[in-house]
């Protein structure tokens, strides 16, 4: 078969059989032959070696690129999926949304008065607010003492309770002057403990133990100290004053 092939070719090349060449003209042809079949294998052997780096790398390329589920890629156009959140997080997220109470601040009096507030006091017990105010050239100051911590929706919106306790005392008219001032919360109005009283003010002078008893007796004609006793065991405080006349009028 390769002799047919042969003697084709050399008809094609030289228009003769293999039988009419020289030694010379079959040398020379067969180290052309030689010479094109060296090159037809060495380019084959460079597109087998192209072909076979070529499955190399689409090999390595799919084993590194994961599902995008696996990798934890965004699957949307690049936007991360959302998660829920845990209940931890949702725990610091209520809390930082109620926030803590301010422990400071200024505002200007119904007078228009510069004044400031501080609290203090810590959480759990009762808690001391200060308000110390400058008109002109003479400053004054009071105090409110109330315990905030006995209201059980204190603890669920701290910051509410205090925002509403200052606003109450930006709307006090003569501040630090009336000594039954109280400063309320809406959201602890039913519970007494948690309303803070005034308990001192520089506004205020009092006076020394035994002159404020003096003045008490003296102003009140009904005040005895057994009448006291008892109206507090057989009355409520809303009728203490009627039932002490009462038992002043029947004593006397």
């Amino acid at each position: 078969m390769l002799s047919e092939w042969v003697a084709f070719s050399l008809k094609l090349q030289f228009g003769c059989s293999l039988g009419t060449l020289s030694g010379q003209q079959l040398t020379m042809w067969i180290s052309k032959l030689t010479a094109l079949l060296l090159l037809l294998l060495c380019i084959t052997q460079c597109l087998l070696a192209e072909s076979s780096e070529g499955q190399q790398k689409r090999r390595r390329k799919g084993k590194g690129q994961q599902p995008q589920a696996q990798r934890g890629e965004p699957q949307d156009g690049g936007k991360k999926s959302s998660q829920p959140p845990s209940r931890a997080a949702e725990g610091k997220k209520q809390r930082r949304a109620r926030g803590s109470a301010h422990k400071q601040g200024r505002f200007l009096s119904q007078e228009q008065i510069e004044c400031k507030w501080v609290l203090r006091g810590p959480e759990g017990s009762d808690i001391n607010l200060r308000v110390q105010c400058k008109k002109d050239l003479s400053d004054y100051w009071c105090e409110f003492t109330g315990k905030p911590s006995a209201c059980t929706k204190y603890s669920q919106d701290a910051k509410t309770y205090w925002k509403q306790v200052t606003r109450a005392l930006k709307k006090q008219k003569a501040l630090c002057s009336q000594p039954s001032a109280v400063l309320k919360s809406t959201l602890c109005r039913s519970t007494k403990a948690a309303h803070l009283k005034m308990t001192s003010s520089s506004l205020l002078t009092s006076a020394a133990p035994g002159e404020e008893q003096e003045k008490t007796l003296s102003s009140d004609p009904t005040a005895n100290p057994d009448i006291d006793k008892i109206a507090s065991e057989y009355c409520n405080d809303n009728w203490s004053s009627v039932c002490k006349f009462l038992f002043s009028a029947i004593q006397g």
